[in-house]
């Protein structure tokens, strides 16, 4: 008998079971092969992720926590660095400390609100953000810097489009710097007397924040600095306040294009220097609209100071340079006192202030540069060569200018003979020689009439 090989081998078996003729032994060698192979199962989804688990993906992922009224501290207690917390609307209670860069936005009708004592909402890290808020019930202990938010040593913390309602100081900014506060509406408590309010955004030993497009109401100075420096301060706006800007100790400070009446004054600076003030509008406030005390080096241009008590007051101040101002129907229009030195005017409007200018314990200042004086809308000279300077020089002061100045009260006499007889006289006597006295290059406006 022949001897069977593998193959054959394998055909027997088959035959042997019944599998059918030998064309259909290929076919049941295969099956035999896929009999032998392990068996395999679809992959299994994995059960349901637990809610704390699902929660701590999100978190991780910097996806948006809506947190629900009454729920704040807890979420931040949680929150990883980065994270939003949208806030639902309701009451959220403070006080509260934010340690760590998160968001926190708002959903409409949100509210923050303060226990009535302290400080609402502690800022003590970077990279944080508040938008759209409302937030209220602080303290109103100014001798504890009660305030609505403060940001204590922290930078780049963004404060936008929030509404803070005051009893002591709205935005308080310790140190630090780097922020921007935007857009922020900061109203204080009209039932306390002025002088017992806080201001509205306060900067004290801080650097390079932008205040930009605030509205402040009803707090005591608008924005205060203090040692603050390289800062711009731009677009804000206030009335009924004691200072819309009021800042001490300060340099390189922009301040631009803000708004501020009906207050005691519009923008105080004091003992500070190298700053820039620029297309700033000063309206209807009782003392100043432009205070420059002891401020040194800086840049007075573009200004609008009108129906002030005084449009431009200088005190001390030494080295400045005004520039392109409009002084328009102010008590005083420039009220240069306490040795102001060495300062420039030069392409400014002073247009019907009931005195032009007044210089006490002053010298050494020029009211033109390279050529180009100020306009003046009671300067009778003439322009006969066209070039917009007049020929003749303005004569900056008169007895009676002296005399309205000093005692206000004497302007029931304007249209008096008195004042007439008293200019009449001066004319007589001999004029000022010092460059002070005079605007040697008077710039006249067509057909009389000032831009």
């Amino acid at each position: 008998m022949a001897r069977l090989s593998g193959p054959g081998i394998a055909f027997a078996l088959l035959f042997a079971v019944g599998c059918g003729s030998p064309a259909e032994a290929p076919r049941a060698a295969a099956g035999l092969g896929a009999m032998s192979a392990p068996k395999t199962h679809p992959a299994r989804e994995p059960p349901p992720a637990e809610p704390a688990a699902r929660e701590r993906t999100q978190r991780e992922a910097g996806a948006t926590i809506v947190v629900p009224a009454g729920s704040l501290p807890q979420a931040l207690a949680t929150a990883e660095p980065g994270q939003t917390l949208l806030l639902g609307a309701g009451i959220h209670a403070g006080p509260l400390t934010l340690d760590r860069p998160v968001r926190l936005i708002a959903q409409p009708g949100a509210v923050i609100e303060g226990p009535g004592h302290g400080t609402v909402v502690l800022l003590e890290a970077d990279g944080i953000t508040l938008e759209g808020l409302e937030i209220r019930g602080s303290g109103g202990d100014l001798s504890h810097d009660d305030a609505v938010v403060r940001l204590k040593q922290s930078h780049d913390i963004r404060i936008a489009d929030c509404r803070i309602k005051a009893r002591a100081f709205g935005i308080y900014i310790e140190a630090g710097g780097g922020h921007r506060l935007e857009r922020n509406q900061v109203v204080g408590d009209a039932t306390l007397a002025l002088a017992s309010r806080g201001n509205g955004i306060h900067l004290w030993h801080t650097r390079d924040n932008t205040v930009r497009d605030n509205t402040l109401a009803d707090v005591r100075d608008g924005v205060y600095l203090s040692f603050a420096h390289d800062n711009r301060i731009v677009g804000n706006r206030g009335r009924g306040l004691r200072y819309g800007i009021h800042y001490m100790y300060s340099e390189r400070n922009l301040l631009r294009e803000n708004h501020f009446s009906n207050g005691t004054g519009g923008i105080a600076m004091m003992f500070s220097m190298r700053n820039r003030v620029e297309a700033n509008h000063t309206v209807n406030n009782r003392d100043f609209g432009i205070l420059c005390q002891q401020l040194e080096s800086s840049t007075v241009v573009g200004n609008h100071a009108e129906r002030n008590g005084r449009g431009l007051f200088i005190e001390g101040s030494v080295g400045n340079r005004f520039a392109d101002n409009r002084i328009r129907a102010n008590g005083v229009g420039a009220f240069l006192t306490a040795a102001s030195e060495a300062n420039i005017f030069t392409g400014n409007i002073f247009d019907g202030n009931l005195v032009q200018v007044y210089q006490d314990r002053s010298a050494g200042n020029a009211w033109w540069q390279d050529g180009r004086g100020n306009a003046w809308s009671d300067y009778a000279g003439f322009d006969w060569n066209g070039d917009g300077v007049g020929e003749s020089p303005y004569r900056l002061e008169t007895a009676a200018s002296a005399l309205l100045a000093r005692r206000p009260a004497a302007r029931w006499f304007l249209l008096s003979p008195v004042l007439a007889v008293l200019d009449w006289w001066d004319a007589q006597m001999p004029s000022p020689a010092g460059p002070e006295a005079f605007d040697r290059f008077p710039l006249v406006v067509a057909a009389g009439r000032l831009p």
